[in-house]
């Protein structure tokens, strides 16, 4: 008996030795339960009538370091000490996006993710919303453990500041146009760029800044098409001759990382 309990023990130590070797997930392994849970959450959505997510590789890569962190601090948290927001996660990545949400599990098996996520209110909320049109997974595997990051967001078309400030220039051409008035000569401008980056807002105080502006217009927006009123009221004066304007890219919390000021000066 004592032989046989000793062999038990050994065997017994084996197996843990054996689970503890157990290699990591490869990133195919990681690569099919992210496609897993994703191919879920939007057959999830079809059935409640809602638009399938598209699939975001940016917000994929903001989840899986998420995900790592999960693991590291082996916990759930939507942000441990040191780490950045959600937002700025993502944003480090390069997406452009006005909204973004996040949901994290944690379970033994890669079926249980979805049914968990699903049951629980919050979470639940964040896959059927129809205020996001993206979204990335992470998945990470550790000690037979699945640490799971969704991140949703809504994305934007990527625009850099010059191709911000060029769309914003035919946009506003447009409407002049359509209001009957000539077009006038439109220029990106450097001083009116740093404008951009250190405005908050109040087109008052950047008038003595301007030489020879009649008037000054400044906004923020993630979409170049859609001019304020305020824009839409300068286009109609048959006045003006000259916009000179420059377009900073700054990230707030109204317009997310996709957020631009606009600086826009007229003279006749």
């Amino acid at each position: 008996m004592r032989f046989l309990s000793s062999l038990l023990s050994v065997l017994l130590m084996a197996g843990i030795c054996m689970a503890e070797a157990k290699p990591a997930w490869s990133a195919d392994e990681r690569q099919i339960a992210e496609k897993q849970i994703f191919d879920q959450l939007n057959q999830e959505r079809q059935g409640a009538g809602l638009p399938a997510l598209e699939w975001s590789e940016q917000a994929a890569q903001a989840a899986r370091n998420h995900a790592q962190a999960m693991v590291e601090n082996g916990q759930l948290s939507h942000q441990f000490p040191g780490e950045r927001s959600l937002a700025e996660r993502i944003g480090a990545t390069g997406a452009r996006f006005t909204l973004a949400a996040e949901n994290i599990a944690r379970t033994g098996y890669v079926e249980d993710v979805h049914p968990a996520l699903m049951n629980s209110r919050g979470h639940r909320a964040n896959i059927l919303s129809s205020a996001y049109n993206a979204v990335g997974i992470g998945v990470m595997e550790h000690q037979n453990k699945i640490y799971v990051a969704q991140d949703f967001l809504f994305l934007v078309p990527m625009y850099s500041e010059e191709q911000f400030g060029a769309v914003f220039a035919q946009a506003f051409h447009l409407a002049r146009k359509s209001k009957g008035r000539k077009a006038l000569d439109a220029r990106s401008d450097v001083l009116l760029h740093d404008l951009a980056c250190a405005t908050e807002g109040d087109a008052a105080k950047l008038t003595d800044k301007v030489s020879d502006a009649v008037a000054v217009v400044v906004f923020n927006s993630s979409d170049p098409h859609r001019l304020p009123e305020e824009m839409l009221g300068r286009a109609a004066n048959p006045d003006f001759h000259r916009m000179n304007f420059g377009v900073c890219f700054r990230p707030d919390q109204e317009h997310g990382y996709a957020n631009f000021w606009v600086v826009a000066a007229f003279a006749n």
